[in-house]
């Protein structure tokens, strides 16, 4: 039976997230190890590798903060919702899940308007022939993702079904 539209768009997403990652990684690591070689060994080197790892590097993190949160890879302090009942640690995780929800509105807002403002300024970056624009626009769209991905956490945290408050 073929999975719901949503399941494979999530799924899409997935391996999209996880593709993005490993090709800048990779692009990263082997610009970097080529400027090394260049610059130490024949004494040039290219202008623009400094600013396109910098740029790489803010794509991954801003890519990796949601992946992080699909696969739980992130850091979590559970020393006070471990001493919580199990309805406790639901309503204290369903607010750190609004904040981080509100949060990523606020970026999204934010990020949203910066890109706005650098599209009609029309600079390209330093040293890459590129609109800044172009180069930061990822911003809203990451968040947005993050914010995708704390829905989807909050999913097993909200409609938990209560069997006994006690268990912990």
């Amino acid at each position: 039976m073929p999975l719901p539209l949503a399941q494979r768009l999530l799924k899409a997403a997935d391996r999209l997230e996880e593709a993005f990652m490993i090709v800048a990684l990779t692009f990263m690591t082997v610009l970097t190890v080529v400027q090394v070689v260049l610059r130490y060994g024949f004494s040039t080197g290219f202008v623009w590798s400094l600013e396109a790892t910098t740029y790489t590097f803010a794509w991954f993190v801003l890519i990796g903060m949601s992946y992080g949160v699909r696969t739980e890879a992130h850091i979590a302090v559970d020393l006070v919702t471990s001493r919580l009942s199990l309805s406790g640690a639901r309503v204290f995780a369903s607010i750190a899940l609004l904040a981080g929800l509100a949060y990523c509105a606020l970026m999204i807002y934010g990020s949203s308007q910066f890109v706005d403002r650098l599209m009609t300024l029309g600079t390209d970056a330093r040293d890459i022939p590129l609109p800044r624009w172009a180069l930061t626009g990822i911003m809203p769209i990451a968040f947005a993702l993050l914010a995708l991905r704390l829905v989807q956490a909050a999913r097993p945290v909200i409609w938990l079904r209560s069997t006994a408050d006690d268990g912990r």
